[in-house]
């Protein structure tokens, strides 16, 4: 375990690194994943061993969730991470990331030493010799999303390496690559099978690392991707007939990546509120010399079972070679039911089979992404790929951090959601705020104070219940919120205490979304300012929920006596007598049951013959932004 003397002077050397701008944050590595441990405990307890696999052994890594490797073709331990998070710009989707966290997510201990390790399950190679042309191919990455690796040297080993197992059962180095301190594009790499001591009926090979064991001061990170064994190849042998999709699938929001059901459904357009550019990349993996035509689709379906509908046909000639050209769509094109019910919403971008592919290379011709249209706004994808904070200081005031939220309509924020990195933060106390917006344009910025009641002071606990990563702030009393507001949380002087929240690198709020206050003064900020540069721009993970009461001022009754609904009771075909911009439906406990189409807002007609029979209210919004309720009786 680190001292705790130790990792604060690792911290205050980290920070001296960084351009004076951004002195007061630090952006590190993920130092534990405890989350990992749920992948690892999905997996058989005593997995048969099975038998030898036949040639060919190809995995590229696209056939699973995100965990520890798949037991069909890879030894169970080793520490691992499948996922499509950590590499940049992979051949496919996923990748085996070795980052020196175990299976578990924890550190393997203090020294630069051996880390993680991935092992293929017995291939038998009995029946070949030297002249049929066993050759191994893989692609790898140096560094990853996070930083470069620390530079090798006699004291500090830094490498990736293959081995493997000759005939005697003994591990034989093959390929060894040392970290020159850089990170790097992928690159192919072909080693030859063709030594007799390997040809025997349970060869294996293993990719091992090594570096420092704890990424307290940096992050000895590979990736390995697309991994195949074959016979009748050569060392030139690096052309696949196969396209594949590469990089995460951008979200089905425009600002964000979830967002309240109710609050969608009361955007002036909800189609507005969805993404006009959801993006993946492609990459051909043939040489050529010839381009190879392509085709593909996008989906968007309501789960569990809604239908699958189309929002993006294309096609095109890929050129040889061509890596990670970017595939777009816009998902406006098929908008998402106006319902109050909360939805979980999956969009997919599919490449259509290519005629002469591996069939193996199937799964990677494909990409989803779930969003959720619930009770709370998030800019973050729930998965942290590093870590955010202020720099541990012993006096001073309070600094803060606030993401940028706009309402469709008033409502109130019940609490705030963050991510801990455990073990790191717990008992660390932490206060969840609200703010008000002032100012306007790229000027707006939260109030110089939070919001009257909107401020909580939470000690993160010592541990987490199994499955829940967030902790939630619950206010004193719901926060009324209208327009643009902001939340957030702070910190006091800690004498030194490091509390490391969770940092998604794959995902990052709109410009002028993200601002910190350490001075008394707030200033817009993007989280690669506090890594020199080193990693993509982020969005801290914390989620602002809210509870869907609508929070406005009741017009005067003389105003309101000029309304009226009829016939009241109503089969379901109601009018509307005076002139409104919104209807409301609420049952009898206020809870919103009907929102008024966008393309029906404000018309005398209001069709209610969907409800249940029983006893509404109906909510006008008027143009000076007053309310006039009515009480509405529906019979059957």
């Amino acid at each position: 375990m680190i001292h705790p003397k130790a990792l604060l002077k690792s911290l205050f050397l980290f920070a001296a690194l960084l351009p004076l701008t951004a002195r007061a944050q630090l952006v590190q590595p993920l130092p534990t994943a405890p989350d990992r441990a749920a992948g690892l405990a999905r997996q058989p307890a005593a997995a048969p061993r099975p038998a030898a696999l036949p040639l060919p052994f190809f995995d590229d890594f696209s056939t699973q969730p995100e965990g520890p490797a798949t037991p069909e073709r890879w030894t169970a331990g080793g520490g691992v991470l499948i996922n499509n998070r950590f590499a940049l710009a992979p051949p496919s989707r996923g990748v085996a990331s070795f980052d020196g966290l175990n299976g578990k997510g924890l550190p393997y201990g203090t020294f630069y030493s051996d880390t993680d390790t991935l092992t293929s399950q017995p291939i038998d190679l009995s029946s070949l010799a030297a002249t049929d042309k066993v050759f191994l191919s893989f692609f790898y990455q140096v560094g990853n999303i996070y930083s470069q690796p620390s530079t090798n040297s006699g004291s500090r080993p830094v490498f990736i390496e293959v081995q493997f197992k000759d005939m005697n059962n003994r591990w034989q180095r093959a390929w060894i690559l040392r970290s020159q301190g850089k990170r790097t594009n992928f690159r192919q790499q072909l080693l030859a099978v063709d030594q007799a001591r390997y040809l025997h009926a349970n060869f294996q090979f293993r990719f091992h690392t090594s570096g420092y064991q704890t990424t307290a001061n940096g992050n000895d990170s590979w990736a390995v991707d697309y991994v195949k064994l074959d016979r009748n190849r050569s060392a030139a042998d690096s052309s696949y007939r196969d396209i594949a999709v590469s990089t995460p699938l951008t979200s089905l929001l425009k600002r964000y990546t979830a967002m309240p059901v109710w609050q969608y459904n009361a955007s002036p357009a909800p189609t507005a509120e969805l993404n006009d550019q959801v993006a993946t990349t492609i990459n051909n993996l043939d040489i050529g010399p010839q381009p190879i035509p392509i085709d593909w689709r996008g989906t968007l379906q309501i789960l569990p079972a809604g239908p699958a509908e189309t929002f993006l046909v294309g096609n095109q000639a890929l050129d040889a070679s061509a890596r990670q050209v970017r595939l777009a769509g816009n998902v406006r094109n098929t908008p998402i039911p106006v319902t109050p019910a909360e939805k979980t919403i999956r969009h997919t971008i599919a490449l259509l089979p290519l005629a002469g592919a591996d069939p193996r290379t199937l799964a990677n011709d494909s990409i989803s992404r779930v969003t959720e249209l619930r009770n709370f706004y998030a800019y973050d994808d729930g998965t942290p790929e590093g870590t955010i904070d202020f720099f541990p200081f012993i006096s001073g005031p309070a600094r803060f951090y606030a993401l940028r939220y706009t309402l469709s309509v008033a409502d109130q924020v019940r609490s705030l959601r963050i991510y801990p990195i455990m073990p790191a933060a717990a008992g660390r106390t932490i206060t969840a705020h609200v703010w008000d917006s002032q100012g306007s344009g790229a000027g707006l910025r939260p109030t110089d104070l939070p919001k009257p009641g909107a401020s909580k002071t939470f000690v993160i606990p010592a541990t987490l219940p199994a499955g829940q990563n967030f902790v939630e702030i619950i206010f004193d009393a719901p926060v009324p919120v209208s327009g643009t507001f902001f939340a957030g949380y702070s910190r006091g002087a800690l004498g030194g205490q490091y509390v490391p929240i969770g940092l998604d690198l794959n995902n990052a709020p709109p410009e002028n979304h993200f601002l910190a206050n350490e001075t008394g003064l707030w200033q817009v900020y993007t989280t690669d300012q506090f890594s020199a540069g080193k990693t993509p721009a982020g969005s801290i993970m914390m989620r602002p929920v809210l509870t869907n009461k609508l929070v406005t001022a009741a017009a005067d009754p003389a105003i309101a006596a000029a309304f009226a609904l009829y016939p009241n009771p109503s089969s379901g075909l109601v009018q509307v007598q005076g002139r409104y911009l919104r209807a409301t439906v609420l049952d009898a406990l206020g809870r919103p049951v009907w929102t008024q189409p966008v393309g029906q807002l404000g018309q005398p007609a209001l069709d209610l013959r969907p409800l249940a029979a029983g006893v509404y209210l109906v909510q006008l919004t008027l143009p000076t932004g007053l309310t006039v309720t009515k009480r509405l009786v529906l019979a059957r």
